[in-house]
């Protein structure tokens, strides 16, 4: 029931179970306003102006942001085929992960959309002439990077049996090479920007950004699975905190001890911004999306992968403040037609 009326539902219980909760051990929330939400959302009126200092009354609470917003421009429906990873790169036309491997529905595919054999798989990993690691992940379902593992061909070829034997959908790519001022993050970890977008009357906005990067050791950037979040302003620099899963603040890695220096300026930032909102455009049916974007030495940038359900907001809230507030007329119209 991933984008199911029942789970819309049974979440937005949660959520405003957990706000209240909040609300409760911090009274001084009930005196907020919130200009969508005015009960429940004062909870997220003051809680996000603690954390990024910026008061308002124009802040999302969770409960809105999926179930009054994102479902309502979004078909989920529709959001399965989008995530895919075996279908993106002919999505997007560019700027995707080669695919090397392309296991769709029981039959192999190569890079070159070519049938082959199950057997011949381990060789050509073994046998590549440019690629010594890889990166092996479900089609779907990767969030918070479950089924996602990286290694040579000797570690990868076991996952690739035992997915087949699950009967998933996967990949197999290759590694993607980040610019040198990304790996400064994490050098362990492929350190990415996620940049929210959104899409209505004919424009693409860019809404907000930030980089993702690995926990201590860690070869992927999710930020459940340890790793850490810093905001990146529209000039491209960041912030001087970070954001755990929890939204505990941070000032340095904890691996690298890398301060987040407000003068660090994201390399070809604007690039990687227009780039997600060119290939917006040819989602059509979905009005909000999160792109996973990184960027190499020369300035090629690379989607890693496009989020188009159930992509998180608080974060965002958390580092710049109201990040739809230049956009308060069209959402609030969205829920006077539906």
């Amino acid at each position: 029931m991933k984008n199911s009326f029942l789970r819309r539902r049974i979440f937005d219980f949660r959520a405003g179970v957990k706000d209240l909760i909040w609300g409760m051990k911090n009274p001084e929330s009930f005196k907020r306003k919130n200009n969508l939400s005015p009960i429940m959302g004062r909870f997220s009126s003051h809680k996000f102006e603690l954390l990024s200092g910026v008061k308002s009354n124009d802040y999302l609470s969770d409960s809105f942001y999926f179930n009054q917003m994102e479902g309502k421009i979004n078909k989920f429906e529709l959001s399965d085929y989008f995530n895919h990873k075996g279908y993106l790169p002919s999505i997007l036309q560019s700027n995707a992960i080669p695919l090397l491997i392309n296991y769709i529905s029981g039959v192999v595919y190569d890079a070159d959309d070519k049938i082959i054999d199950v057997s011949t798989v381990a060789s050509r990993l073994r046998n590549d002439p440019i690629n010594e690691e890889f990166v092996i992940k479900r089609s779907v379902g990767t969030g918070g990077g479950e089924s996602v593992e990286i290694g040579n061909a000797d570690k990868i070829i076991p996952f690739f049996n035992l997915y087949r034997k699950k009967k998933y959908d996967f990949v197999v790519q290759p590694l993607v090479k980040q610019h040198d001022k990304l790996a400064e993050f994490n050098p362990s970890s492929l350190n990415t920007v996620r940049i929210m977008t959104l899409a209505y009357d004919g424009n693409v906005h860019h809404v907000s950004s930030m980089v993702k990067m690995g926990g201590p050791g860690g070869r992927i950037d999710n930020v459940s699975a340890g790793g850490l979040c810093i905001g990146i302003k529209n000039d491209g620099s960041l912030t001087t905190f970070g954001f755990d899963c929890n939204l505990n603040k941070t000032t340095r890695h904890p691996q690298t001890q890398l301060e987040f220096p407000d003068n660090y300026e994201v390399p070809f930032f604007n690039e990687m911004v227009e780039v997600a909102r060119e290939k917006h455009k040819l989602f059509k049916s979905h009005g909000i999306i999160s792109w996973d974007v990184s960027v190499d030495n020369n300035g090629y940038v690379t989607i890693i992968e496009c989020n188009t359900a159930w992509s998180g907001l608080e974060s965002h809230q958390a580092f710049h403040g109201p990040v739809f507030k230049d956009h308060m007329t069209y959402i609030k119209n969205i829920n006077q037609k539906h």
